[in-house]
C-alpha cells in the first residue's frame, strides 16, 4: 500500500523541504526589493505616507481570485497580511493603537490576524484613548470597534485628522470577530474606496432610517454626528448638517459585496 512506502514518504518530505526553501528565498528576495525601494525614495515618515489601502485591497483580491486547493483562503490572506504589514513597517515604523472596549481578546485576535506580530500593538481601554494616541504619534493607526466604544466617529475628518481606511474583518476567519474600523492619518495618495464614509449632524435622526442612498451605520442623537456609508455612485442624505468625509473601505477579499 502507498502508506507503507517509506521511499515515497521520503520523496514527498524532500519536496516539502524544497518548497519551504523556495518560499523562504522568495521572501528574502522581496525584502531586498523593499530595501532598494527605501533607498530610492527614502523612508517617508510623514503622516499616512506608508499606508496603501488600495494597493493592499488589490493584492488581497488577486489572492482570492487565483486561490485554489484545500488550504483555507483565510490562512493565505493572513500570511500576506503579515508580509504586507512587516514590509510597510520596514519602510516607516508605525504602531497600532487598539481600543479594547471590553472585548480585549477579540480585538487583539483581529489585530494580530490583520497586522501580524512585527507591528507593535498598544492597548487602550476605549476608542478615545486609542485615537488620541494615534494622533499624537503621527504615523500610527487606531483600531476601534463600531459598538461599545462610544461615538468615536464624531471627530473624524479625512482632510485634517484621522479617518477610516479599512473595515475588519477583511475575510472570514475561524474565530470570533466584531465589526471594527482601522483609522489612519491623511493618506498620501487618493483612494477609490468601494464604500465612502461621511459624518454629519442629523437634523432629524429618526428620518435617516428611511434613507435609501446608502447605509446608516450609526446615528447617535441630535448632538452626535451620524456615520454614513455610501457605495460608489451614491450621495449623502440631505438631512445632514456639516457633512465631512471620513475615509472609506474596500469590500472583503473573496467577495464583491461591500455592504458586509
Amino acid at each position: 500500500m502507498e502508506r507503507d512506502n517509506p521511499q515515497r514518504l521520503t520523496e514527498l518530505r524532500a519536496k516539502i523541504d524544497a518548497v519551504d526553501e523556495t518560499i523562504h528565498t522568495l521572501i528574502m528576495q522581496r525584502a531586498t526589493v523593499i530595501d532598494e525601494l527605501i533607498r530610492i525614495k527614502g523612508a517617508d515618515r510623514s503622516r499616512g505616507a506608508a499606508f496603501r489601502p488600495g494597493r493592499e485591497a488589490q493584492m488581497m483580491r488577486a489572492l482570492a481570485d487565483r486561490h485554489a486547493g484545500s488550504v483555507p483562503l483565510g490562512m493565505i490572506v493572513h500570511l500576506w497580511r503579515e508580509l504586507i504589514s512587516t514590509f510597510t513597517h520596514m519602510q516607516a515604523p508605525y504602531a497600532v493603537h487598539l481600543a479594547e472596549a471590553g472585548r480585549a481578546d477579540i480585538m487583539r485576535d483581529m489585530a494580530r490576524h490583520h497586522f501580524g506580530f512585527t507591528v507593535p500593538l498598544i492597548a487602550h481601554a476605549d476608542a478615545s484613548g486609542a485615537i488620541a494616541a494615534a494622533r499624537a504619534r503621527g504615523n500610527a493607526l487606531a483600531l476601534v470597534p463600531l459598538e461599545g466604544a462610544g461615538p468615536w466617529w464624531d471627530d473624524l475628518d479625512a482632510a485634517t485628522g484621522l479617518s477610516v481606511m479599512a473595515r475588519l474583518p477583511v475575510i472570514g476567519v475561524p474565530f470570533a470577530t466584531v465589526d471594527a474600523f482601522v483609522l489612519s492619518p491623511q493618506l498620501s495618495d487618493p483612494v477609490p474606496f468601494d464604500v465612502r464614509l461621511y459624518t454629519g449632524l442629523a437634523k432629524h435622526p429618526e428620518t435617516l432610517s428611511a434613507w435609501t442612498g446608502g447605509t446608516v451605520i450609526a446615528t447617535g442623537d441630535t448632538t452626535q454626528r451620524a456615520l454614513i456609508a455610501i457605495e460608489a455612485g451614491g450621495s449623502a442624505p440631505h438631512d445632514l448638517l456639516d457633512i465631512r468625509a471620513a475615509g472609506g473601505y474596500f469590500a472583503p477579499a473573496g467577495t464583491t459585496d461591500p455592504t458586509r
